[in-house]
């Protein structure tokens, strides 16, 4: 009985950036991870004599801008790039068929993540001022030295080639040590007695699995930060029959446009061919690599699918899928769908990322799952939809915890 008067929450965390520093679905080593990071955070202004060039004026990154002078429009060196090199959108673009625009975007991405991933290497990098901020953070990327860094390395030693064992056979972290602690936290007495709390992890790129195998470690009481073990709940499984991990699939904006595919974390290719398929694209594509994958299309009988995957587990992971979302210049409409009910306003439903603005959700699609229409981002800011700012989550030990606490508290 006392179980079922805890109070809902789940909190859906994206993962390259946000609780992790590896960009695999961006092709970012995690230097080049912390450089891009920086570039949100490093400050400066166009040069108005040479429009191409933008001029740093921050000694030491941080997430608000210092005091302008004279009259400067201070924009982060990340804007600064992408307002040069932007996006088309298959929204916007007439005449333009999925492949080209597909293509067009691929280009544009590419120049950026080479410009944003090198900020402050070198002699001549745009944010060279800035580079002790990125001894700062590498050095708190890094296991500290000792028994905690060589345990790292140990168990590296034992384990199959993957970005994980890479990170701690350099001993350095993978999940950020501000989420560890925050793991740590939610298995807390008090926590498990009060809040009914459900994890999902979201992402583009194929790194779940990464995360389920630190997990597991977690899980099993052998991690290096050597945290107690962590309750059985938070093991990710990944096994089709387990139901704990699902695909996205997206071919159109309203509720029927959206597909998931239960018991896999394989994505559809996309390519102008699937206009020719139509909506029994992803079936006949599961159909042929995976006959024992469930296709759920429509947002109702998804959120219902969702619901029955939260009662019988507590962690969960679900691949995002980026090929929509790219093909509409990363607008946060085509983006990762988030289904809320806003009558329910006792539960906590959450999406963390660090790829949501200022002032538009670019990343996250919040959609009202009576409705199917699209919750305004003055409406889900701070109610389902929190950015995070990879600087303080990898600098501060306490950052999720205490983002966790002004939720819960509300």
């Amino acid at each position: 009985m006392a179980a079922s008067k805890r109070r809902s929450v789940v909190l859906h965390f994206d993962l390259n950036r946000t609780v992790l520093m590896s960009d695999a679905a961006g092709g970012r080593t995690m230097e080049n991870t912390v450089d891009y990071l920086l570039s949100e955070c490093t400050w400066g202004y166009v040069n108005p004599d040479r429009p191409s060039e933008w001029v740093c004026v921050s000694t030491a990154s941080s997430i608000i801008a210092p005091t302008a002078e004279n009259g400067q429009k201070l924009i982060p060196y990340k804007q600064f790039v992408d307002d040069a090199h932007p996006y088309r959108s298959l929204a916007t673009v007439s005449g333009s068929d999925i492949d080209e625009v597909k293509k067009f975007n691929k280009a544009a991405k590419k120049k950026r993540t080479a410009l944003q991933s090198a900020f402050t290497g070198g002699d001549d990098a745009p944010g060279r001022q800035v580079r002790g901020s990125f001894d700062e953070v590498m050095q708190k990327l890094h296991f500290p030295v000792g028994e905690q860094r060589e345990a790292a390395k140990q168990l590296a030693a034992t384990m199959p080639p993957s970005r994980l064992q890479e990170a701690w056979s350099e001993g350095k972290y993978y999940l950020l040590p501000s989420f560890l602690q925050f793991l740590s936290y939610l298995a807390s007495p008090k926590i498990e007695k009060d809040l009914d709390v459900k994890l999902v992890f979201r992402t583009f790129g194929d790194d779940i699995v990464e995360v389920a195998r630190e997990l597991d470690f977690l899980v099993d009481g052998k991690h290096p930060v050597g945290l107690p073990a962590l309750p059985e709940r938070f093991r990710l499984k990944l096994e089709p029959s387990a139901r704990r991990v699902g695909t996205f699939y997206r071919d159109g904006f309203k509720a029927d446009g959206t597909a998931l595919a239960v018991g896999t974390l394989t994505k559809v290719p996309f390519s102008s061919k699937l206009a020719e398929e139509g909506a029994n694209a992803p079936n006949n594509f599961y159909a042929t690599t995976d006959p024992s994958v469930e296709v759920i299309r429509g947002f109702k009988p998804i959120a219902e699918t969702f619901q029955d995957m939260l009662q019988s587990a507590s962690t969960l992971a679900l691949r995002d899928y980026w090929e929509w979302w790219s093909a509409h210049a990363e607008d946060g409409q085509y983006g990762k769908l988030l289904l809320v009910d806003e009558e329910k306003t006792e539960d906590v439903s959450v999406f963390f990322d660090d790829h949501i603005e200022a002032h538009h959700s670019h990343i996250v699609d919040v959609r009202n799952i009576r409705s199917g229409a699209p919750v305004p981002f003055e409406t889900s800011r701070g109610k389902y939809l929190h950015r995070v700012e990879p600087f303080a989550a990898i600098t501060d030990p306490s950052y999720f915890t205490t983002l966790f606490e002004t939720y819960v508290t509300k």
